[in-house]
């Protein structure tokens, strides 16, 4: 199954009645909403849904986390940013919507009660404009939107008692979902627990105690591992009476998961309270590095063993990645309580201003490591902290003091905004940031290099113009020549713009020379990229010596993006001069280093490039796929600019081959290309497929049908009614009825049995 979803790292207790609940309801309504109190399941009830009802949706399950986001506007760029899109998903979500259109998928947003209003508006957006999406939502408070399905979530049913009598019935048995997560989580964290005749009437009135909320449960869990079920309930009971004091008017849940978090925090060691709180300020996790920059433990060398206790008492998760590394992670309701904590102390706004520039230092990384060897682990570690990066901006832009910080994270990160394809939200920050701190400086005449780049690449060629104006007219009050190259650069855009790539190339060259004297080894190579590409429009003679030395800079420093433009280049230059076999050598060179990157747009590149090639061979159908896989990268992508200028050649390979093919076979070969996932795609240009470069025909033809078509496809060939294909595929039956119309449709079919013969030839 495709998404998203994160693997269970501990058992799914009960919840059978909920989750084929969930699933019935799924069938019939677009936007179904979990609601219930904070700690009662929502968010591991939602992951079981989405991983039963998997099968159903061939584009994936999708997880949003919500809790994570702080800003309404940024809502959108979190699903698109979850689906793998571009940031041109924003207001208007016109982006979204076109790549959701023919989709069928379910997109889980969990926890949106804190945004209320953006998660609601953006359903009410996503939902009229699509088919088969599908939309899983919970929160503490149904979103309000026209067809929304609310399912309560209840906490786990208690055990229950002899009426007039404190004994449990059945002495041994595990009557209730409640009593059963409480054994199975106690047994996890010591694994000498066991049910007895003795224990039994405790961790029966545990559970009751707690009203069967899953996460009070878990919580009381571990500390079955130091003290009996009596000693826990005695506790339990004292921290009841505390919490009832001075909460007397929130509701009864509220209280009862509020007094299981606060019994925790009071069992833990003062440095362990105090880092409990300050971790609360960490959006979307965190590692051990910022941990130690962020929070500050008296002793200094306790902070390690504070985390570890942390850790045993499952206040914080922890996981180690496949690239070696390790992050923490912390339930919402457990990070809201430390929140609340910190401020309530008088200490979020030190901690918050030493997480900013802790977030600042790693976006500062980028001046060097963006164009060097440690690209990859930049771009990665910018992209895991992407939720940080976002709240040290927020919390920065929003104190006078502090919007200072905030214009120099938006401006490091121009790299990530831009080939991660954040354009647009790149552009919300740094015009923000610009707006929040108006002093002349070197920070300022950077920002507003970086915002006439994205503006140039957003084709908004006015605000582009205004801010270079601005960036040359500070930068040379300041002498800040580093920065009057890249003004250079911005200059030669702007007159690609303006339909003038041949004075768009000699200025690129210049700023290229430029950034070379001032040892400015990142505009240098973007200078020598973009003049690249203005020079093969131009068929320009000088386009083969740019792509060299382009190359050769990009190699000495041993970068990976801009060294996978780097070959780009000199490939594409010996596709232009019929070098066929050394082409396709340096382009797939190209891709394998755009595939170190997550979210790399110039994937696309790469296989335009090798389209170019197969055409010049005279492999259409290959050509041609490539051309709808790099369509599928590309879509939605916010850089037009970059777009526009390969358009120039690509448009005019891709008008050739569609003449040679025929419309029908160039579409067909096309779409085929166009859905195949990302790793797919690669291993096609790249020649490691399993299967052969030039599909059989039946395969082409096959790939005429959508994926969702083709599942339709081969239930009518096992039989099934248009009721018995909506039920197992959980959708409605006018659904169904429209996919197989569409079929028909599409084969030139006129009845179910000509289906049922093409499965056999095509399918099976």
């Amino acid at each position: 199954m495709s998404g998203n979803l994160p693997a269970e790292v501990t058992s799914f207790v009960g919840r059978g009645a909920e989750v084929a609940a969930a699933r019935k309801l799924l069938a019939s309504t677009r936007l179904l909403t979990l609601t219930g109190p904070g700690g009662v399941g929502k968010t591991r009830l939602s992951r079981r849904v989405g991983e039963v009802v998997g099968r159903a949706f061939p584009d994936g399950v999708w997880l949003v986390e919500v809790a994570h986001v702080n800003d309404g506007e940024l809502v959108a760029l979190s699903v698109a940013q979850a689906l793998g899109l571009s940031d041109d998903t924003s207001v208007p979500l016109a982006g979204l919507t076109e790549f959701l259109a023919d989709k069928t998928l379910l997109l889980i947003l969990d926890n949106c009660e804190h945004l209320i209003d953006a998660c609601a508006e953006l359903v009410d957006r996503l939902i009229p404009a699509t088919a088969e999406v599908r939309i899983l939502a919970t929160s503490r408070e149904p979103l309000g939107v026209s067809g929304e399905q609310v399912m309560p979530v209840a906490p786990l049913p208690v055990p229950e008692l002899d009426e007039g009598s404190d004994a449990p019935v059945d002495a041994l048995s595990v009557d209730s979902e409640a009593l059963r997560l409480l054994i199975e989580r106690a047994a996890a964290a010591n694994p000498d627990f066991q049910l007895t005749d003795a224990n039994r009437g405790a961790l029966v009135a545990i559970c009751r105690r707690l009203d069967g909320i899953p996460l009070a449960l878990e919580l009381a869990a571990l500390r079955l591992r130091m003290f009996t079920p009596d000693q826990v309930l005695a506790r339990l009971d004292d921290a009841m009476r505390l919490l009832t004091t001075g909460l007397r008017t929130a509701p009864q849940r509220q209280q009862t998961l509020e007094a299981a978090i606060r019994w925790s925090y009071d069992l833990c060691t003062p440095e362990e309270q105090r880092l409990w709180e300050q971790l609360s300020v960490f959006a979307g996790g965190f590692d051990l590095e910022a941990a130690e920059s962020v929070c500050l433990v008296d002793p200094p060398d306790a902070l390690l063993d504070a985390l570890t206790g942390l850790v045993e008492k499952s206040v914080l998760g922890h996981r180690h990645d496949s690239d070696g590394t390790g992050r923490y992670t912390m339930l919402e309701p457990l990070r809201q309580f430390a929140l609340a904590r910190l401020i309530a102390h008088g200490h979020e706004r030190m901690v918050r201003i030493r997480h900013c520039d802790y977030y600042y230092r790693v976006a500062r990384r980028g001046r060097t490591d963006y164009w060097g060897s440690q690209d990859v682990t930049w771009f990665r570690d910018v992209t895991r902290e992407h939720a940080n990066m976002r709240a040290a901006l927020q919390f920065s832009l929003a104190d006078p003091d502090l919007a200072y910080r905030g214009l120099e994270i938006a401006t490091e990160l121009r790299p990530f905004w831009e080939h991660y394809r954040f354009l647009l939200e790149g552009y919300r920050w740094l015009r923000d940031a610009l707006v929040k701190d108006l002093r002349h400086t070197r920070d300022r005449a950077r920002a507003l290099a970086a915002a006439s780049v994205i503006a140039a690449m957003l084709s908004d060629t006015a605000a582009a113009t205004r801010y270079v104006e601005e960036c040359v007219e500070i930068a040379t009050e300041l002498n800040a020549v580093e920065v009057l190259v890249e003004a250079t650069l911005l200059s030669a855009l702007l007159a690609f713009t303006d339909a003038d790539p041949r004075r768009a190339l000699d200025i690129a060259e210049s700023a290229a020379d430029q950034a070379r004297t001032c040892a400015h080894h990142g505009a240098e190579m973007e200078s020598l990229a973009f003049a690249y590409v203005c020079a093969l429009v131009l068929e320009d003679e000088r386009a083969g010596a740019i792509a060299e030395r382009f190359l050769a800079e990009t190699a000495e420093y041993g970068s990976h993006l801009l060294g996978g433009l780097g070959y780009w280049a000199v490939g594409t230059d010996q596709w232009r001069k019929g070098n066929q076999g050394k082409a396709i050598g340096d382009l797939r060179r190209a891709v394998e280093m755009f595939r170190l990157f997550d979210r790399c747009v110039w994937t696309a590149s790469g296989f335009d490039g090798l389209a170019w090639v197969a055409a010049a061979e005279g492999d259409r159908v290959r050509a041609a796929r490539l051309m709808g896989a790099a369509s599928t990268v590309r879509h939605g992508s916010t850089q037009r600019l970059a777009h526009a200028m390969t358009e120039a050649v690509g448009d005019k390979v891709q008008s050739q081959v569609r003449a040679a093919m025929g419309d029908k076979d160039f579409r067909a070969a096309f779409d085929a290309g166009a859905a195949l996932g990302l790793d797919d795609a690669v291993d096609y240009a790249l020649g490691t497929e399993s299967k052969p470069d030039a599909a059989p025909v039946k395969a082409v033809v096959a790939d005429v049908l959508t994926r969702r078509e083709r599942d339709v496809a081969r239930l009518i060939a096992a039989g099934r009614s248009n009721k018995a294909i909506a039920s197992e595929l959980v959708i409605s039956i006018r659904t169904a009825e429209s996919h197989v119309d569409h079929i028909l449709t599409k084969l030139g079919f006129t009845s179910r049995t000509q289906i049922v013969g093409w499965v056999v030839e095509n399918l099976s």
